[in-house]
């Protein structure tokens, strides 16, 4: 059996700890109280929770406060995960709370709130952080991958080639662990622009025009034999003999075929993790208003019998749509792979039913 999350409630008023400890038991959770933002503090890494509830005002240490000792403090370094909550008696200035949510608060709980309300922000709140957590790890793993390509790239010449200033291939050597069907003694004595494409480039004399002091980077396309057309970087570098005269250029050619391969995984990667972050975005600024909605036309319905049939029916209405709502961003949260489809002229649009 799955231990119960942790909730830690930072907050100088013992009965709303009283309250919280009742709902949140009643509910699985287990709440860890703390009556001042010193306290709080400790008890974040003492007791590692989950989520963090924090009062905005408290004696000695404001919630604000607790905030900012929580994202600067360096030994809160390997906490920054635990998504936080700050809880309010009053709405508050939007520019101010923008500024905390910027800052990496997750969102607002303003009193008096009930049951309904408060749990559904727990839930969404935590969802949130999972996921959040989850595709930034997927962002590390795709950015050291990328680097990584990027170093290799730079490192491992796949092929030697030298040229005359003819444009000959007077020498060529194929590594062992590479077999494209080039053979030397075919090569030798050919033009080079006879296997060799330059991107954006007519010919080899156009890519090397002007260039006869300083190594050239290049991207062409090798064709071998049998007809592949193998992607290439080539790396020119004119040399001289003892007169200073120019003699023609060594190219060290580094395959980047399969690199290709996975920085186009890669691009397909780094687009999804957009998509996810911009889901969970929306999904963070629809569900923190929904979720009240929702909750208080629950409360409504269950005092039915005190509305007219017009009234009940509006009441039914809002909670149908606010639960369409809901379950909107639940699929646009779950998207794995997003297909798109025609909208309007030349805009397309996700959609939600055929993604997988």
């Amino acid at each position: 059996m799955a231990a119960n999350r942790k909730i830690l409630l930072i907050d100088d008023s013992p009965e709303i700890h009283m309250m919280m400890k009742i709902i949140l038991k009643q509910n699985n959770f287990e709440l860890v109280s703390a009556f001042s933002g010193e306290e709080g503090l400790e008890k974040i890494l003492t007791h590692q929770p989950d989520l963090i509830i924090l009062d905005y005002m408290m004696p000695k240490m404001s919630g604000p406060e607790v905030l900012d000792a929580f994202l600067g403090e360096e030994r809160f370094e390997n906490f920054q995960h635990i998504p936080i909550l700050m809880l309010t008696a009053k709405k508050g200035e939007a520019e101010e709370k923008q500024r905390f949510l910027q800052k990496g608060l997750y969102g607002y709980l303003t009193k008096p709130f009930g049951m309904h309300e408060l749990l559904e922000v727990i839930e969404s709140t935590l969802e949130r952080a999972q996921e959040f957590e989850r595709h930034r790890s997927l962002y590390r793993v795709t950015k050291k991958a990328k680097d990584f390509l990027d170093q290799l790239v730079h490192a491992i010449p796949d092929a030697i080639l030298l040229v005359n200033t003819e444009n000959e291939i007077t020498y060529f050597k194929e590594p062992s662990r590479n077999s494209y069907g080039f053979e030397a003694d075919k090569i030798v004595g050919r033009p080079i622009d006879t296997i060799v494409t330059f991107k954006g480039t007519a010919n080899f004399s156009e890519a090397t025009a002007g260039n006869l002091r300083d190594n050239v980077r290049l991207e062409a396309t090798l064709q071998s034999p049998s007809g592949e057309e193998v992607p290439f970087f080539l790396t020119l570098t004119p040399m001289r003999n003892d007169r200073n005269e120019f003699i023609g250029h060594l190219i060290v050619a580094t395959d980047v075929s399969e690199i290709k391969r996975l920085q186009t995984e890669l691009l397909e990667k780094e687009k999804l993790a957009v998509f996810t972050e911009t889901a969970i975005a929306v999904n963070h600024e629809i569900n923190n208003p929904l979720a009240p909605i929702l909750g208080n036309a629950q409360l409504l319905l269950r005092d039915e019998e005190k509305f007219d049939a017009v009234s009940l029916k509006r009441i039914r209405s809002i909670e149908k749509n606010a639960r369409r709502i809901y379950s909107i961003t639940q699929k646009l949260r779950n998207i794995q792979k997003p297909v798109s489809k025609k909208y309007v002229g030349r805009t397309r649009m996700v959609d939600l039913n055929d993604s997988e």
